[in-house]
């Protein structure tokens, strides 16, 4: 037989449980949304039209005169022996072809990033390697 001692103890356990796995639950509910709001304030996108899509004879390197809001970016290189940006000479063709295409058809153009900047020329420099970029460009 269970007496009143017994039941009152296993009682104050179980409620002391139930209030603990509610705090540990609001705990990492609060975690997880912390955590996705740092990780979406560090992303951000530059879209827009395409001009002047180039590469320079010496070295390979694709840059574009504007794209997306930014100014003269220096993207990746054709040649094979001059990778940059961790970004292979044949993945690179692909995103020349991609930025004439939409310099042809007069269509924009978006670029994912996540180095928390934005899409200014104080963030992103004319004539220098983009930062933080991470996909795309997309043609829109």
């Amino acid at each position: 037989m269970i007496s009143i001692v017994d039941l009152y103890f296993f009682s104050i356990q179980y409620f002391s449980l139930k209030r603990a796995c509610k705090m540990t639950t609001r705990i990492f509910s609060l975690v997880c949304l912390f955590s996705l709001s740092m990780n979406s304030a560090a992303n951000y996108t530059c879209s827009g039209p395409v001009s002047g899509v180039s590469i320079e004879p010496s070295n390979g390197n694709v840059i574009v005169e504007n794209m997306g809001g930014l100014a003269w970016p220096r993207l990746c290189s054709v040649d094979p022996d001059n990778e940059i940006n961790g970004i292979s000479a044949s993945t690179c063709m692909v995103i020349y072809s991609t930025l004439i295409t939409a310099q042809k058809d007069k269509r924009g153009v978006v670029l994912w990033f996540n180095d928390g900047k934005d899409c200014s020329s104080s963030s992103h420099a004319p004539w220098r390697l983009l930062t933080g970029w991470y996909f795309g460009p997309k043609l829109q």
